[in-house]
């Protein structure tokens, strides 16, 4: 066995012996390291040389890397070791490679995604772009649209535009096309930037290049909006603004767990990569484990704390407070429902449940007994939740008293629980995992503008503890006025002590708002939307389409977000077998007949090279 560290061999200590583990990434988040790797100084030039001065201050604090190479027959493992101990006679380093050499180098724990320069849209005046352009999107290589969305806060709509018909003359022929204008009161523009595209501005912001093109192979993916944007009056155009404060590493952690996918990052070659984990394991080849060493029986252990395979846990995305959240994510409203069969009705296919509750698309406020206005309605085809609920109403005329007003009510079908969580293990105790890139907020405005995107943000500490010239209040409003009225100058220094230390993260939004978007409208003639539902159903129910992705994670028809096979996480199975090379750890074992998944792999090296005794911790795989 051969070790060359920053390109020079080091010399082993005699007798030397070390344990190489090589770890599933999915259970733990790292690969491969070993453990104490002892190298001898006193007396030995070669080591000396390489290691230098043992007083140098970066040693004593533990924060020197060094490249390392590990080679020995058919196996070779390039990383870097960092080291643990140090004294005149010995150094005692630990070796990392790949995902275990990423958690040990922080490199970007400390540079936040909402104070790099990610641009801002090249322009904010609505006389510089016509709506159709503001919204075509990625496919005509914009890399952020201007689409409406409603300020929860003030209730204004940002980015309103306005549906004129198309004209025709007195013998029918065309006399100009039905377009959108932007609306009087749009007097600037907010913009919502592609998730790639904001990706991509991330790596260049921090100096890494990247490959993304897994990414880009996926519309599903490609088309995927941050909905995070704040009004054109706040005078905040950048990007980065309307994101997060999470450092860059934060960033690639969630939005892994996001997309089902992996982000390598190399700080040598500052590059990043990504590739979508099925994928990736679909290209790795099966492993057929043969000499077990039978003396070693496998022995399974049900334990009660479950393991840590991704797989294993539930998954839900991230509570949040806005109207829409309780009909997105609402677990607890299907099962109590589904416990009263009288209570839901079940159709073969969402077709057959339009057909027969289309009538219900206006209701007149009655007690409509027989009727299902008051069920949950479920469609097996797209293993899909509804239920029936009023969004608008119209007058229509009086009751019999002649005061009390009579209403005609529009109703939609919405989807229930659609965005609801993935349930593996039903117990109490179960774990979770949060996905913080979250469905956007859509919901039904009125009967002109339809469908639109509402957003709720907080303040921001930096900004709100005094006023600099900037206000976060709609132009010409009350706020506004009152708040330049009363303004009293100060200095900057003086605004940052009156200001104290900031009690919250500086950010607008906690979390990143996920909406798809391919720029293709509806044609309705209402306002343009992204979605965040796999199902579109038309206003007066007579069709439906859907839309060539999916932000579900509770789809039982496709096993959910599943990446990889599901596994039975308490029985916990150890093999040893003998292999002249160390097994991909990420591989589908078959072992005595049945599938099985590795968690980690242990093998012992000495100055002699590898042993080939390996031991493997397992777990089978659901039949």
């Amino acid at each position: 066995m051969e070790i060359y560290i920053n390109n020079q061999q080091a010399a082993l200590k005699q007798g030397t012996s070390f344990e190489y583990i090589s770890e599933n990434r999915l259970f733990t988040g790292s690969d491969s390291y070993t453990l104490t790797i002892t190298f001898p100084l006193r007396g030995c030039p070669q080591n000396q040389a390489i290691f230098g001065n043992i007083n140098r201050a970066d040693v004593a604090a533990q924060k020197l890397i060094f490249d390392c190479e590990i080679r020995d027959k058919g196996f070779y493992k390039f990383g870097c070791i960092t080291i643990t101990e140090i004294n005149q006679s010995e150094v005692k380093v630990q070796f990392l490679e790949g995902r275990s050499e990423l958690n040990f180098d922080k490199t970007f724990d400390k540079v936040y995604i909402n104070e790099l320069d990610l641009g801002q849209p090249t322009t904010t005046a609505p006389s510089a772009v016509t709506p159709s352009d503001a919204w075509k999107g990625i496919q005509f290589g914009i890399n952020f649209v201007a689409l409406p969305w409603v300020n929860d806060g003030s209730g204004n709509i940002q980015n309103c535009a306005t549906f004129v018909p198309e004209v025709r003359d007195g013998q029918g022929h065309l006399v100009s096309n039905s377009r959108y204008d932007w609306h009087t009161d749009t007097r600037g523009l907010s913009w919502q930037p592609y998730l790639i595209y904001i990706t991509k501005k991330i790596c260049e912001a921090v100096g890494y290049s990247y490959d993304f093109s897994a990414w880009e192979a996926k519309e599903e993916y490609k088309f995927l909006l941050i909905c995070n944007t704040l009004p054109y009056a706040w005078y905040t155009p950048q990007f980065a603004r309307a994101l997060p404060h999470w450092t860059v590493e934060e960033y690639f952690e969630k939005l892994e767990l996001f997309m089902a996918g992996e982000f390598d990052i190399n700080h040598r070659t500052k590059h990043i990569s990504f590739g979508f984990s099925e994928d990736i394991l679909a290209a790795k080849p099966p492993v057929e484990i043969v000499d077990v060493i039978e003396e070693h029986s496998t022995e399974v252990k049900v334990e009660e704390d479950r393991c840590d395979y991704i797989e294993a846990k539930n998954l839900a995305y991230k509570d949040c407070d806005h109207e829409m959240w309780k009909f997105y994510s609402c677990e607890w409203f299907i099962k109590s429902w589904s416990n009263y069969e009288a209570s839901v009705v079940r159709y073969n296919s969402l077709r057959e449940l339009l057909t027969a509750n289309q009538w219900l698309a206006t209701w007149n406020g009655s007690n409509m007994r027989g009727s299902n206005m008051n069920k949950l309605l479920y469609a097996a085809d797209l293993d899909a939740y509804f239920i029936i609920r009023t969004v608008s109403r119209v007058q229509n005329g009086y009751q019999l008293d002649g005061r009390t007003k009579k209403w005609i009510y529009k109703c939609v079908l919405q989807p229930v629980n659609l965005l609801g969580p993935r349930i593996v293990d039903d117990s109490e105790d179960a774990d979770a995992t949060e996905i913080e890139f979250v469905p956007a907020w859509i919901d039904y405005t009125d009967d002109t503008y339809g469908w639109m995107l509402f957003l709720k943000f907080s303040g921001y500490d930096e900004e709100t503890s005094t006023y600099s010239g900037r206000s976060k209040y709609e132009p010409f409003s009350n706020e506004w006025y009152n708040e330049r009225n009363n303004y009293f100058a100060q200095t900057q220094p003086a605004q940052s002590l009156a200001a104290g230390e900031a009690d919250k993260k500086a950010e607008y939004y906690d979390r990143i708002y996920i909406g798809w978007w391919d720029g293709a409208g509806d044609g309705s003639g209402k306002m343009p939307y992204p979605k965040v539902v796999d199902v579109v159903i038309n206003d007066d129910w007579s069709n439906f389409y859907l839309p060539h992705f999916s932000l579900r994670i509770n789809n039982r028809l496709i096993n959910g977000r599943r990446i990889v096979y599901p596994i039975e996480p308490t029985q916990k199975t150890t093999f040893k077998f003998l292999s002249s090379t160390i097994p991909d750890v990420r591989s589908l074992f078959y072992i005595r007949g049945k599938k099985y998944i590795c968690e980690k792999l242990t093998s012992t090296f000495t100055e002699h090279g590898m042993s080939r005794l390996i031991k493997g911790i397992f777990y089978p795989v659901k039949v």
